[in-house]
């Protein structure tokens, strides 16, 4: 099952090495960037937790003291970006309750609520760049607040944004972050002829995954404009990523595989609660 695992991954799965870049290309694209937060969805596999706090699922206070959504901002202000918008509509009081104007953080904070009824992460971003919270000169990150970075060896925000710099160079618009293979969440099995061969339990299944991380230059607005409109909820990975990748206008930046959790149930909520007290310990 290995060898054949490998063997997918080797076809569906390469990237290019990050050329070494001076330091004052990627410096000079995160000045002129806003990091969006997506946080307005209903995190509905999380409402036992969050009920108890009345909060959005990225507002919600973990054993150390700070929010998911806390510790996303600053992930990003540690290495020189110092613009958010936070995509609200559901729980967003909790939210501007939590990070106010970003002067605690030493950044600076605006807000775009999501059209009525809500339109999914592109009519959100849609509606941001019709009312100018997302300037249409601006480097755009959109990070979901839930998608967590952890423990990352080195300038996790210099290597993606050179990863986007390079895709930029062979034509692309956006730059997906993804892990390079991800647990299968159950017991694997080799069959053949009915016979089970061979098992693995939860083996890392080698397809690309989007990590919630997304950079996008300026140029790929129009499609937003084109591409969604406010009577649907319709999500930008679904639409507008196989527009991009069809025209390959799309990049993909890898992270390593154990850097991520998707906080989107209780399981993985406790895991990154361990996740965060082994890293206090140490």
């Amino acid at each position: 099952m290995k060898d054949a695992l490998l063997n997918l991954k080797q076809n569906i799965c390469t990237f290019s090495q990050n050329t070494i870049r001076d330091e004052t290309l990627w410096k000079e694209f995160a000045n002129n960037t806003i990091v969006a937060l997506m946080a307005g969805g209903l995190g509905s596999r999380l409402k036992t937790v969050t009920d108890s706090q009345n909060v959005h699922k990225t507002s919600l206070i973990l054993p150390d003291g700070e929010t998911m959504i806390e510790k996303t901002i600053k992930l990003y202000r540690d290495a020189g970006i110092t613009n958010f918008l936070a995509l609200v509509y559901h729980k967003a009081e909790s939210i501007i309750n939590v990070l106010g104007d970003g002067k605690k953080l030493g950044v600076t904070i605006n807000y775009s609520y999501d059209p009525e009824p809500p339109a999914g992460k592109g009519g959100a971003v849609k509606n941001a760049l019709l009312t100018g919270a997302i300037p249409s000169t601006s480097n755009l990150i959109i990070h979901n607040p839930d998608d967590m970075i952890v423990n990352y060896k080195g300038n996790y925000v210099k290597d993606i944004i050179e990863g986007h710099l390079k895709a930029v160079e062979q034509g692309a618009l956006a730059t997906v972050v993804v892990v390079e293979e991800t647990p299968y969440q159950y017991t694997g099995m080799s069959v053949q002829k009915g016979l089970v061969k061979d098992i693995e339990m939860y083996p890392p299944i080698p397809v690309p995954t989007h990590v919630g991380v997304t950079l996008f230059s300026p140029e790929v607005y129009g499609y937003f404009d084109r591409l969604f409109d406010f009577g649907q909820k319709m999500d930008f990975e679904k639409v507008l990523f196989p527009e991009l990748a069809k025209e390959q206008k799309l990049g993909a930046v890898p992270i390593p595989n154990n850097c991520w959790i998707a906080v989107n149930n209780p399981k993985a909520l406790d895991e990154l609660v361990k996740r965060l007290e082994i890293t206090t310990n140490n």
